[in-house]
């Protein structure tokens, strides 16, 4: 039996609500974290461990606790990640030097495994809101949080100390989990007759999880050191670098629910490669306008449609994935999302040392094919999504 309307939308309230005091409290510190590392006394090296700790164990357990998530209900083991991740920072705060607070880090960066069941309750609990609309409201949201909070946090570091940041963040995370407990509790999943392994596994849309992996790498490849390209060739100061980074969350903010609609009764993911699209076009204003304010600005405001890009995806696996396998199918997004990182990041620094702007290039030539790869894969099959019947679509055969 599906939610009820206002049952639906109570849940995105809610959601909206604790992803944007999430936002707030993240934004205050997560920024300063290798600033904060080093005056612990942790060299570049140490730093790097650090952080990759945490970032390694959370790709390894992603589609493990996606598996887990399709045989239990959701709300528990996503509130699991409030918890770890409200832990993790408090440990942070009370780090004596950096071997102390490598512990907290990693806890906090753990807590990210929540995000694919997050995304399987909202598919679970949407009702009559389609997902297209759902995921892009609840990306807007955490954007929203994050628009001043890294502004905020540079400014209060030096005033209070970290330690007392850190509190604050903690205070901010501790509303955020009440919104989240005070969520609707999800049925348990209906668990159909006998399904072997091989079964599980064909309800999981492995090809366009390879497809996306192969455009998020191709967009990180423009993205990692893209701060890095503007400072040296644009000569933009860091206050600059705020401002551009501010623009890409009000472009997440503003263009995301619109890519959001055009994705919805769709066969094939139309605003989804449109998100890709905007930061193909973001990369080559980069390329002749650098130096320019108002090109870096309006390309920096398309890279958030780019962002916003990442939820729809989450949506269009959802709609293609069996009921039985949508954490599982969620989760592959996020994993290969953490390899596409995993992977850019080397390939870019190289490119980067033979010229700055190689990465951007690369991108640009590769994001066209990666497109294509999702265009292909991508595509709803009338009569084949497994959805719930408020989620089915209101016209009939999709358009393409």
């Amino acid at each position: 039996m599906e939610p009820a309307s206002s049952t639906s939308w109570r849940m995105i309230r809610l959601l909206m609500l604790s992803e944007i005091l999430w936002a707030l409290g993240e934004g205050l510190f997560f920024y300063l974290i290798p600033v904060y590392l080093q005056e612990l006394g942790a060299t570049p090296s140490e730093i790097g461990m650090a952080v990759g700790i945490g970032e390694l164990i959370l790709t390894a357990i992603y589609l493990p606790v996606g598996w887990v998530t399709d045989r239990f209900p959701h709300k528990p083991l996503m509130l699991g990640g409030w918890l770890a991740g409200l832990m993790g920072v408090l440990t942070m705060a009370g780090a004596a030097d950096w071997r102390t607070f490598v512990p907290g880090l990693t806890l906090y960066l753990i807590s990210g495994y929540c995000l694919p069941i997050i995304n399987a309750y909202v598919a679970r609990m949407a009702g009559p809101i389609p997902l297209e609309r759902a995921f892009p409201l609840l990306s807007a949201s955490y954007a929203l949080g994050g628009v001043l909070a890294p502004a905020m946090g540079g400014w209060l570091t030096p005033q209070w100390g970290m330690r007392r940041v850190l509190l604050v963040s903690a205070g901010l995370f501790s509303l955020s989990t009440l919104a989240a407990i005070r969520l609707p509790a999800d049925p348990p999943p209906q668990r159909p007759g006998h399904r072997s392994p091989g079964e599980f596994r064909r309800g999981i849309p492995w090809p366009f999880g390879l497809a996306l992996f192969t455009l998020f790498t191709a967009g990180q490849l423009g993205l990692v050191l893209l701060p890095n390209f503007l400072q040296q060739q644009g000569g933009w100061a860091r206050t600059h670098l705020g401002l551009f980074a501010s623009l890409q969350a009000l472009g997440a903010i503003v263009l995301g629910p619109i890519l959001g609609r055009w994705d919805e009764r769709r066969a094939r993911p139309i605003g989804l490669l449109s998100a890709w699209g905007m930061g193909w076009i973001a990369f080559a204003l980069l390329q002749i306008g650098f130096r320019h304010l108002p090109i870096v600005s309006g390309a920096m405001f398309l890279l958030g449609g780019m962002y916003a890009g990442y939820s729809l995806a989450a949506a269009r696996i959802l709609r293609l994935a069996s009921q039985e396998t949508r954490a599982t199918s969620s989760a592959l997004v996020h994993t290969a999302r953490s390899l596409a990182m995993t992977l850019a990041a080397p390939l870019a620094g190289l490119m980067f040392t033979l010229e700055p702007a190689y990465p951007l290039r690369a991108a640009g030539l590769a994001i066209p094919l990666a497109m294509g790869a999702v265009f292909w894969t991508g595509r709803l099959i009338p009569g084949e999504e497994a959805v719930s019947p408020g989620q089915a679509w209101e016209e009939g055969r999709p358009r393409l």
